[in-house]
């Protein structure tokens, strides 16, 4: 007999349970706010940590490498379809648009065209 969850992949018996995903903003100024959060974040909180911060899109991105030096969490530069887990942070890469695909963990990304 098929599973009844089918049509809600997330509701699925082999995926991990549900937990919260906690989304943060910052502007081009937020790095500072970023770090003083991780450094005061518990290793292991059960939660999936998605950092959004304003990029400028025609330069690369040291944002996950500076991140990752002030916390012993796993930080992850988001790539399309990223699954987003429990006690890891996740940052945006530039010039993209990220979303959370309804009813699952992964994230999609969109590049947008700088002119």
């Amino acid at each position: 007999m098929k599973s009844r969850n089918t049509a809600f992949p997330a509701l699925r018996a082999d995926r991990p349970a549900a937990f919260p995903i906690v989304g943060i903003g910052a502007s081009a100024g937020g790095l500072e706010a970023f770090s003083e959060l991780l450094r005061h974040l518990p290793l292991k909180t059960g939660m999936g940590f998605v950092l959004v911060q304003h990029l400028d899109p025609k330069h690369s991105s040291e944002l996950r490498e500076i991140l990752a030096r002030t916390t012993k969490i796993p930080v992850v530069e988001v790539t399309d379809g990223t699954v987003v887990r429990p006690d890891h942070i996740y940052v945006i890469p530039p010039n993209t648009v990220m979303a959370e695909i309804p009813m699952t963990t992964r994230m999609l990304l969109t590049r947008l065209l700088v002119t």
